[in-house]
């Protein structure tokens, strides 16, 4: 209990955080330093912000049961709000410069590049984990079942999304194999801590 109070962070700070991407994007743009392709500049912040914090969510989940670790479930909803929010930037970027919220020519282009597919998934499946936390439907389902139900979701939506991060970036696929990588310690580590827990004498 002492080492979650000392380890507690102000709700204020922790949204100025996980609000500073936005703000230095907000700035970039008025100030010129978006580069060469502002649209592509967004796009990706956008992108590589979602999946930083959708992997924040997963790991302040998946770790909380460490010693000096478990003040960091207190973030969890923080950072699954912070990626909507952010794959939500990323595909209105995308929708609305490279597509013209054209749904003809955002289906076409998916035809053509199934990173599209992918990429549509993740955000479906991280906007259903953040509709799952609406006080009504908490209340109407349970928070056992939702907690069931958010774990059914969420990794299926890391998954997707390093899927669409491997195949947009095609060449230098280093940084999301990272990420992929990242992804799957932690969902390697939450199965074994899983099986080890069933195994525990009752």
């Amino acid at each position: 209990m002492e080492n979650n109070k000392t380890w507690k962070i102000p709700k204020a700070v922790v949204a100025l955080a996980f609000l500073t991407p936005c703000m230095y994007l907000i700035w970039a743009g008025l100030t010129s330093h978006l580069g060469a392709d502002p649209v592509e500049k967004v796009l990706h912040t956008a992108g590589d912000w979602t999946f930083n914090f959708l992997l924040l969510a997963i790991a302040a989940r998946t770790l909380s049961n460490l010693p000096y670790l478990k003040w960091i479930s207190g973030y969890h909803k923080a950072a699954g709000l912070s990626a909507f929010f952010y794959a939500t930037l990323h595909f209105l970027t995308y929708a609305a410069a490279d597509q013209d919220f054209s749904i003809s020519d955002i289906i076409e282009d998916a035809t053509k590049h199934t990173r599209i597919i992918f990429g549509a998934l993740a955000y479906l499946l991280i906007a259903s984990a953040v509709l799952m936390m609406v006080p009504v439907i908490l209340r109407r389902i349970g928070f056992t079942c939702i907690k069931g139900l958010h774990k059914a979701v969420v990794y299926p939506a890391a998954t997707s999304a390093a899927i669409h991060y491997v195949w947009l970036v095609k060449k230098d696929v280093r940084t999301p194999l990272i990420y992929a990588a990242v992804f799957a310690a932690l969902a390697v580590y939450r199965a074994i801590t899983k099986f080890t827990e069933k195994k525990r004498p009752v």
